[in-house]
C-alpha cells in the first residue's frame, strides 16, 4: 500500500501507517499495531479510535479490543468532509481579507511580489486572489484552458460568484463554443469584447483594488501577483480606458463575431 497516496486523501502519516496495516491484515489488536508502528500504547490505541471516527476501521463484535478494517468507500467521505472544511476556511479568511488588508496598506506602502509556477500554485495565485473579496477585472487570453485544465479554470471561474463579486472581462471573440449571456448573468459577469486577431496572446491580466494578477499561460503555467493598491489601482484605471475605447469601435456591434 501507498503511504504516500494515503496521506494524499488527507490522512497524517501515522494514521496513512495504521490503515495500510489494517489494510494487510484485515483486523489488529493496539498492542500489535503499536508493536509494528513504534507507538506506545496509548498512542495505538487512540490512532485505531481516530480510524473508526473516520469511517476506516470498526471495532470487532466477536473480539474485544480487536479494530477490523471497514469499506474503504469511508475515504471519499473523508474527502467531502476536507472539501467542505476548506471552502468554510476559504469563506471565512475572504470575509475578513478586504479589512485587513486596508489596514495593512495603511502602514506599509511597499508592493509585495510573488510569483510562482506549475498548476497548482497558479491555481491557488486566482484563488487569493478571489479570496481577497474584491470586484475582478480582467482581460482574458483564451489559452487558460489548455494550459491549465478545464476543472482547474471552471473552478476559478464560477468561486467569484458564489462569494457575490462581480467579475468584468475583455475577452478576445475567437471561436470557442456557442455563447450564453443568461450563465454570464448568473455568474456576475460582464464582457467587453476584443477581436480576437487583436489579442491572441497567452498572457492574462487580472486585477482588483488591491492585486495585480499576470498569468503566462505557457507549457508550465507562471502567475506574478502584485500586491499593491497603488500599482493595482493604476492598471484597473488602464483596464477602464481599453475597454471604453474598445466600445467605441465601428464594428463593436459586430463582436462577437460567433452566436
Amino acid at each position: 500500500m501507498d503511504i504516500d497516496k494515503l496521506i494524499a486523501t488527507g490522512l497524517t502519516k501515522n494514521q496513512a501507517s495504521a490503515y495500510a496495516l489494517l489494510i494487510e491484515k484485515g483486523s489488529i489488536s493496539p498492542p500489535e499495531a503499536a508493536n509494528k508502528l513504534n507507538l506506545t500504547r496509548t498512542n495505538s490505541y487512540k490512532l485505531l479510535d481516530k480510524l473508526t471516527l473516520l469511517g476506516l476501521a470498526k471495532k470487532s463484535k466477536d473480539m474485544k479490543g480487536i479494530y477490523e478494517i471497514n469499506d474503504p468507500t469511508a475515504l471519499t467521505s473523508l474527502a467531502a468532509d476536507l472539501r467542505a472544511e476548506a471552502t468554510t476556511r476559504e469563506n471565512a479568511i475572504s470575509s475578513i481579507m478586504k479589512d485587513l488588508i486596508t489596514k495593512y496598506y495603511t502602514h506599509n506602502e511597499q508592493p509585495a511580489v510573488k510569483i510562482v509556477s506549475g498548476k497548482k500554485l497558479v491555481a491557488n495565485a486566482f484563488r487569493d486572489q478571489i479570496n481577497i473579496g474584491e470586484d475582478i477585472y480582467f482581460i482574458r487570453s483564451l489559452s487558460d484552458i489548455t494550459s491549465m485544465g478545464f476543472d482547474a479554470m471552471h473552478e476559478i471561474r464560477t468561486r467569484p460568484s458564489l462569494l457575490g463579486l462581480n467579475r468584468f472581462v475583455i475577452m478576445p471573440d475567437g471561436n470557442n463554443g456557442p455563447i450564453s449571456y443568461e450563465n454570464h448573468k448568473r455568474s456576475n459577469l460582464e464582457i467587453t469584447w476584443v477581436k480576437n486577431e487583436d489579442y491572441n496572446l497567452p498572457v492574462e491580466w487580472s486585477v482588483t483594488k488591491s492585486s495585480l494578477l499576470i498569468i503566462l499561460y505557457a507549457n508550465e503555467p507562471h502567475a506574478l501577483t502584485i500586491s499593491n493598491p497603488l500599482i493595482a489601482g493604476s492598471f484597473l484605471q488602464l483596464w477602464h480606458i481599453l475597454s471604453s475605447c474598445l466600445k467605441t469601435m465601428p464594428y463593436y456591434d459586430q463582436l462577437p463575431r460567433r452566436k
